[in-house]
């Protein structure tokens, strides 16, 4: 009968100490939530006002990991803004860019044939053969121009930097209209150009035909290949003014996205360290609210999106780590923010 007792006893015991922790962590758990609500005041993350550069809120959620302390993550307008513009690849893209190559580089147009007084003139009175070669040639240079591809890559690279230009703020939307009419009136210029190359091709394949089938030495027929070679060096010509107004094109806007990636990430950097700044205030002033939180636990701040990149992994959250004892002595007087930071915990990952 002792042992029933004694048995039940312990089983009250039990259950009153379950009950018990359960009640101290209900408690512990309303302490948070109030912290983590002060705290997104304090930072400025619940305000219907645009926040800085970005203009966009952010937020604060909490988790308590027994043993071990308070998980507070922090969502704000930095974070959600390098996640959307993706910064910490800025530089990487503009590397990508580079190494397409083309654009600065000297392309050299078509070799044209000397057709001076003193060179001899192919004439079909030659031959029909001779008149043959000829066109033969005429189409495999109009085959072998490649200016198809070169302005065709810098009109993309123009067209993707101008985007980059409206999205980084550098240009509102009626400037990057304007940069859009201008991208797009070169690629219809290449788009008739190619055309052209297209028809002129067609008709000194049709000479060519025409001249084998007659076997025939007419001035016709001289005419014929003159006015060919003319439009061909009208086409080249043509061709070369597009290469450089798209090459410059292209030149002109990737330095202007690269400034404005400079500028915009050395403000987005200068804001990550007033916001961190911030963070120490808020902590040294408002971390003993967490008094139910057990001495040896910590509070650790989660920043979402603002930890240091790596090639690997561009986007990372950043942690600061925060003993008990040194929130209270910040509270008291005893450290400054300044020797909070020092000897908090914090890492990228």
């Amino acid at each position: 009968m002792l042992r029933y007792r004694l048995l039940g006893l312990i089983a009250a015991v039990a259950a009153l100490s379950a009950n018990g922790q359960e009640l101290e962590l209900q408690s512990l758990q309303k302490n948070i939530d109030i912290f983590s609500g002060v705290l997104e005041q304090a930072l400025e993350l619940d305000s219907s006002k645009a926040n800085g550069l970005f203009g966009v809120l952010g937020g604060v959620d909490s988790t308590y990991l027994y043993g071990q302390g308070v998980v507070i993550e922090v969502r704000t307008p930095l974070g959600r803004s390098r996640n959307q513009m993706g910064l910490a690849a800025l530089n990487s893209a503009m590397k990508s860019l580079q190494s397409r190559g083309g654009l600065s580089t000297a392309i050299e147009p078509p070799q044209i044939a000397n057709r001076g007084a003193q060179a001899p003139r192919m004439s079909l009175s030659t031959g029909a053969a001779q008149a043959s070669d000829a066109y033969s040639e005429m189409i495999d240079r109009l085959a072998n121009i490649d200016y198809s591809l070169i302005v065709n890559n810098a009109i993309a690279q123009a067209s993707e930097s101008a985007r980059a230009l409206r999205n980084l703020g550098n240009v509102d939307d009626s400037m990057y209209e304007e940069l859009r009419i201008d991208i797009d009136a070169l690629r219809e210029d290449m788009r008739l150009n190619a055309q052209e190359m297209r028809r002129l091709a067609e008709q000194a394949r049709g000479a060519r035909t025409q001249g084998t089938a007659t076997q025939g030495t007419t001035t016709t027929d001289d005419d014929t290949e003159i006015n060919l070679q003319g439009l061909q060096d009208t086409l080249i010509a043509k061709l070369e003014s597009l290469r450089e107004q798209a090459t410059a094109k292209a030149t002109e806007l990737a330095q202007r996205r690269d400034e404005a990636e400079q500028a915009y990430a050395g403000q987005w950097q200068a804001d990550v360290l007033e916001f961190e700044a911030k963070l120490y205030v808020a902590m040294c002033d408002y971390g003993s609210t967490l008094r139910e939180l057990p001495d040896t636990e910590s509070v650790s701040i989660i920043l979402t999106g603002l930890g240091e990149a790596v090639e690997d992994q561009p986007r990372r959250d950043k942690l600061h780590v925060f003993s008990k004892s040194d929130l209270l002595e910040c509270q008291a007087g005893d450290i400054d923010q300044a020797m909070l930071q020092q000897r908090s915990v914090q890492y990228s990952y």
